[in-house]
């Protein structure tokens, strides 16, 4: 008996062994690092500059208070954010659950019974008797093929999935708050932008009034000033509008409640033009950077996920071996029940092999099979996505810094313009209609500008966002 148990044992652990590959991270094709270092000192350069999502606290670089105000609010208050944490729990709970099979089930049972028979045939007779129990009672299935192991592995790769889908919510999220907050600010100046060239044109308009009414100028003239005058006020009532909805999302992303959206006003901190912090991009970026952004990270635990649940769908198509067990105290009365000879005990093994089940196994199997390819699609596709945000963000922001210089340079080349017009107009060197046209291009001009300055902060946002964290200026944050 024991030749045939021993081999048995042997051959039962080598193919347990066999079910189901271990997670190996699949190879992407990276570019080249953009650093100049020499060989030996790359990975030590690299190592101390890489920027990993460690703290949500990277819009600290744009030296804000107002914005650090709204990003703490956003990261205590946010719904989306809670969530995702609660998300994180429900999976953490999910893994306690997984590894409970790693143990035996023990049950404590207590038992009474009470029973009568009553027979007439010959005679009459009756027979009441009870019965008295209680014992624990054990099972446990053997893990011969690492099925509940591997479900153990799939439940913990999608805890870690979810933490990195919560981080990567609270990097959205404070990306987001951040450049909402700039466009709040943009906003802000641009309306008062408007503003006081609605005064400058009702200015303006006072003073073609009195000329018309003394036969100096034309209707003509009159109605052009005043055309000018009612479509920067319209502007300025679109840009309040937009600056109200903008602040109501604002609201909204760090979690005020309806009450405080209707009664309270935000902070408006600074003008954005004021904003002379813009933190400037790090010329080199290393390509293994980007491998550490939480959303590649929750893809990567979820290709692991679904590697274990493989493995867990291909345990099924073997045997599986349980073995229960029971002892305790039994006695037809209840004062016997703790003597010595009441004791009672029983344990028992059973095997179980599936040998059809309409292809349920094998199919479920092969379903998991096809999940794990979805998902490694996916993870490429995530690494694909990662490299085009921050070539995007790097791209835009190199091309925002061209386009802010030249934008100051045409408002301030238009500011000089304007000022000659006026002069020439005054002088009676040139018409009225050339002093509106500069008038009108000033605006667009000045609007611009602020938009260009919103542009490139919002490129340092994306880069943030792209690498995964924020960088110092002495180089990345480790």
């Amino acid at each position: 008996m024991k030749r045939i148990i021993l081999p048995l044992i042997l051959t039962t652990f080598l193919l347990s062994a066999c079910v189901g590959k271990n997670f190996k991270k699949p190879e992407t094709e990276l570019p080249a690092d953009q650093t100049e270092q020499s060989a030996e000192n790359k990975d030590e350069q690299i190592n101390k500059d890489i920027s990993a999502f460690e703290t949500e606290e990277w819009w600290h670089i744009f030296q804000d208070v107002v914005l650090d105000k709204f990003e703490e609010e956003a990261l205590k208050y946010n719904y989306d954010l809670k969530s995702a944490m609660a998300r994180v729990e429900q999976a953490k709970a999910n893994l306690s659950v997984a590894r409970s099979n790693y143990y035996p089930t023990i049950n404590l049972y207590g038992q009474v019974a009470d029973s009568k028979s009553n027979r007439r045939m010959h005679y009459d007779w009756g027979m009441d008797s009870g019965r008295f129990a209680v014992g624990i009672s054990a099972s446990y299935e053997l893990d011969l093929w690492g099925k509940y192991w591997r479900s153990g592995e799939s439940a913990k790769a999608t805890f870690l999935a979810t933490q990195a889908d919560q981080d990567a919510v609270k990097l959205t999220l404070t990306a987001t708050v951040a450049q909402v907050y700039f466009q709040y600010m943009a906003l802000d100046s641009q309306l008062e932008i408007a503003q006081n060239t609605l005064k400058s044109r009702e200015d303006s308009y006072d003073v073609y009034t009195k000329r018309f009414n003394k036969g100096v100028i034309s209707e003509f003239d009159l109605r052009r000033v005043e055309a000018e005058m009612e479509s920067v006020r319209a502007q300025v009532y679109t840009v309040e509008q937009i600056l109200k909805q903008t602040e109501t999302a604002l609201s909204i992303l760090i979690g005020r409640s309806p009450k405080n959206m209707v009664n309270d006003t935000l902070d408006k901190g600074n003008k954005i033009k004021d904003v002379v912090v813009i933190p400037q991009v790090p010329a080199a970026v290393p390509s293994d950077l980007i491998s550490r952004r939480p959303d590649i990270k929750a893809s990567e635990y979820t290709l692991k996920s679904y590697n274990a649940e493989i493995g867990a769908a291909k345990a099924y198509l073997f045997p599986s071996i349980s073995l229960t067990g029971k002892a305790g105290y039994a006695s037809y009365e209840l004062e016997d029940l703790f003597k010595e000879d009441s004791d009672t005990w029983s344990y028992s093994g059973d095997i179980l092999w599936p040998i059809f089940s309409g292809g349920k196994n094998m199919k479920t199997y092969k379903a998991k099979k096809a999940q794990y390819e979805q998902a490694l699609s996916s993870y490429q596709k995530s690494i694909q996505t990662a490299f085009k945000e921050v070539l995007d963000a790097i791209n835009t922001y190199s091309l925002g810094e061209k386009i802010l210089a030249a934008r100051q340079q045409e408002s301030l080349a238009l500011q000089k313009s304007y000022e000659l017009a006026i002069k020439r107009e005054k002088a009676g060197l040139t018409d009225l209609l050339d002093v509106l046209d500069v008038e009108r291009t000033l605006l667009q001009a000045e609007m611009d500008l602020v938009s260009a300055k919103q542009d490139q902060l919002n490129a340092v946002v994306d880069i943030c966002k792209a690498l995964g964290g924020g960088w110092t200026e002495d180089g990345f944050k480790k």
